[in-house]
């Protein structure tokens, strides 16, 4: 199923007072979500990391906010 989601393109991470937020798909349990997620090495900072993104033609984003999130 796909749900709605809100994204924000990977060149533009958030950072806070506990460093960068992780996207959402990293702790989420949703079985039939149908998502264009895949994981991604990205540099932040330096640092080498695999992360699941929101992939699409042009670009990669993180999900922020979705309506299927389930922990």
């Amino acid at each position: 199923m796909n749900y709605e989601c809100k994204t924000v393109p990977l060149i533009r991470l958030i950072a806070t007072s506990r460093g960068f937020i992780k996207p959402l798909c990293e702790t989420c349990q949703t079985l039939d979500c149908t998502n264009p997620i895949e994981k991604r090495k990205v540099s932040i900072l330096g640092v080498t990391k695999e992360i699941k993104v929101f992939s699409s033609v042009d670009e990669a984003n993180i999900v922020i906010l979705c309506d299927g999130f389930s922990r």
